[in-house]
């Protein structure tokens, strides 16, 4: 038998049928006609519609990123500055104590006579005015026409050095007892006068007062009742008895304080609740109207303190209101060159007692340290804003006074005694840092730009670089 030789099965349908035209057969010419594309998009004829579809795309991805990097850059440059806690468990032996003013606000003259009681109504009444003190309400224009011999007297220069006859009353006599931290004090050797006030004023573990301790300002590491500053003070002067006391609890680098405390009665206790503020030092690149805030460098620039300058806009609200212009008293320890020359008044009227209804109508208060002045009438609320703003590190002494009229046996000297103490050991901290800092601002952009149009610098510089022939890199396909 032979040998058979093997043949493949026969296919059903025509066997060209299962030939790709586009597949290269040996032996077989391919047609270059009968070329045909599986992706018509790719002809180079469709390259130019695709780039132009894209041009929109990329416009309007390139506005949406302008317009949202604009809406971050608004945090940068208008909303910067911003406070928080910094710390809740400071203790109070960490800042400084403030500072104390005590200042008589009514007296009584011992001598009888007409002019000696006249003189010291005036006296009282300025005082009323000037300090806005619970007074000042009741005087009504009759009060202030019962003095015609004393209309142009400056109410100011009224001191009870003027009403007494110019007798300089001693410390030792002013002062029955004092305490600091508990243990007994040498009254005069803690408390100073200040010719800033007239009219006979101490001050205690202030910066700002004539000659002050070079220890100044002090500290406590304690609170509560007796752990400050607690004074008695005689009612009976040699020469006068006191009726009514102001009591200032204040920064120790500033004037005056937050508020005044008035009372007639024994006992004056004052409890304080510190807040301190700090700020870092990157916020001074802000403007001021956004931090509101002075460093000390540029207090030291500007050559006046927050008090000063509250002083100056109420003394330019009074010329404005009044048509009057006062002079106010230096300290000794100013420097020269920042007293005010006499000239600088010429041609204005200096305000005297006469002028003292129109004060009383406004409510000026000569020496509040309050940085907006009130002048709404009936049902129109109107401020006006001095402007003046506080050092960036401060503390700010807030206070709630309590009074109490001590029984005949518990008070056999006729003193008035006062208390000035922390409440608490702890206090809050507050810190001015920026809210959006620049590091914050480039991040913002770059993750915009990749979110929305998908750039970054890497592929910017690698665009870039492709454009030159030297950097281009080459291609694998």
């Amino acid at each position: 038998m032979g040998e058979v030789e093997w043949q493949p099965d026969p296919q059903l349908g025509n066997a060209n049928d299962d030939v790709d035209d586009n597949v290269s057969v040996p032996g077989k010419q391919i047609n270059p006609h009968t070329f045909v594309s599986l992706n018509p998009l790719t002809t180079p004829h469709f390259y130019p519609i695709c780039s132009c579809a894209r041009i929109p795309l990329k416009v309007i991805l390139a506005i949406v990123t302008v317009y949202v990097c604009i809406l971050s850059s608004e945090r940068y440059f208008y909303y910067w500055v911003q406070t928080t806690i910094e710390r809740t468990d400071v203790h109070v032996s960490e800042i400084n104590f403030p500072a104390v003013t005590i200042i008589p606000m009514v007296v009584t003259n011992l001598n009888t006579s007409e002019q000696a009681q006249r003189l010291t109504r005036v006296f009282n009444m300025a005082r009323a005015v000037l300090w806005q003190t619970p007074d000042a309400p009741r005087l009504d224009k009759h009060s202030f026409d019962a003095f015609p011999e004393y209309a142009d007297l400056n109410p100011t220069t009224l001191d009870i050095d003027s009403v007494f006859d110019s007798v300089q009353y001693s410390c030792k006599y002013f002062f029955a007892e004092c305490t600091w931290r508990g243990k007994p004090m040498n009254c005069c050797s803690i408390f100073r006068s200040v010719s800033t006030y007239r009219g006979f004023a101490y001050v205690f573990n202030s910066l700002r007062c004539d000659f002050p301790d070079e220890t100044w300002p002090w500290s406590v590491a304690a609170s509560g009742s007796l752990s400050g500053l607690n004074v008695k003070i005689r009612r009976n002067q040699n020469f006068f008895d006191l009726n009514m006391l102001g009591v200032i609890v204040h920064e120790p680098t500033q004037l005056l304080g937050q508020s005044i405390a008035y009372s007639t009665e024994d006992r004056i206790v004052i409890p304080v609740e510190p807040l301190r503020f700090t700020a870092e030092a990157d916020v001074k690149a802000r403007p001021l109207h956004m931090r509101r805030c002075l460093f000390e460098s540029e207090i030291v620039r500007l050559g006046q303190s927050r008090s000063e300058c509250i002083y100056k806009c109420h003394v330019q609200y009074i010329l404005e209101r009044c048509n009057c212009t006062l002079v106010l008293p230096t300290p000794l320890a100013t420097k020269l060159e920042n007293i005010t020359d006499p000239t600088e008044y010429k041609g204005q009227t200096l305000c005297g007692v006469k002028h003292l209804p129109c004060f009383n109508n406004n409510k000026l208060s000569l020496f509040s340290m309050s940085n907006i002045i009130e002048e709404s009438r009936e049902n129109i609320f109107t401020t006006v804003d001095c402007g003046c703003f506080p050092q960036c590190d401060h503390t700010q002494y807030h206070t709630s006074t309590y009074t109490e009229r001590l029984s005949s046996a518990e008070n056999v000297d006729s003193v008035v005694e006062i208390d000035v103490y922390f409440q608490e050991e702890t206090l809050f901290s507050y810190r001015s840092m920026l809210r959006f800092t620049l590091i914050d601002l480039m991040v913002s952009f770059g993750g915009i730009a990749g979110l929305i149009m998908g750039v970054s610098v890497l592929g910017w510089v690698n665009a870039i670089l492709d454009r030159f022939t030297c950097c281009r890199q080459p291609n694998d396909g």
